[in-house]
């Protein structure tokens, strides 16, 4: 069982590296220059994150050798998420990491849980998303939502939204395949602030 495992990881690693997404497009140098060593680029968004009319981004990034590490450990490394803002100037600071809200290449089964979540990150005004979430095998999404705060100059937890579903038993030649079984919302706590940095998944 291990066995099979490690080959469908392997197989969907390989696709990952084969894709638009282990490539680098057009980053800014001076982004760039500031990315972790021993990562490519897995996906970015660009809109204005903090509300000062300045388009920044927010950069995913993977190990290159993320197939080799999970073969040898079985424990698939971390995904960090950048947000690089723009300043006057038009060079970028790295004002926010974490590690712990992508989802890793061995959580989602049969899937990558974020490469094949959909958009991966989405944007709305000062909210952004981080779709994970699988459609084969099981079916489940996963969706974390952060937004800036102008008083702290950073980005907090909104809210996260967690769906599972199940075939459906009906039999009924109308009715969906699926049928939701789990909808669990966790909303940030009145008057605590959790900073992106700070979020772990349970």
């Amino acid at each position: 069982m291990i066995l099979l495992r490690k080959i469908i990881v392997s197989c969907i690693i390989a696709c990952a590296y084969s894709s638009a997404y282990s490539e680098t497009p057009s980053l800014p140098k001076n982004i760039i220059e500031q990315l972790p060593k021993g990562y490519v680029l897995m996906t970015m968004q660009t809109a204005d994150l903090n509300s000062d009319k300045l388009m920044d981004y927010i950069v995913v990034m993977h190990k290159e050798d993320e197939k080799e590490i999970y073969q040898r450990t079985e424990q698939a490394p971390r995904r960090p998420l950048l947000i690089f803002t723009r300043k006057s100037d038009n060079t970028f600071i790295l004002s926010a990491r974490n590690d712990h809200v992508v989802y890793t290449v061995d959580e989602g089964g049969q899937c990558d849980p974020f490469l094949d979540s959909g958009e991966g990150i989405t944007v709305k005004g000062i909210f952004f998303t981080v779709e994970n979430g699988v459609a084969c095998g099981s079916h489940w999404t996963d969706y974390i939502t952060f937004k800036y705060s102008s008083e702290l100059k950073n980005w907090v937890f909104h809210k996260r939204i967690y769906e599972k579903w199940v075939m459906n038993s009906s039999r009924n030649p109308n009715a969906d395949a699926l049928v939701l079984s789990t909808r669990n919302v966790m909303s940030s706590k009145k008057g605590t602030l959790l900073l992106l940095q700070d979020y772990k998944r349970d």
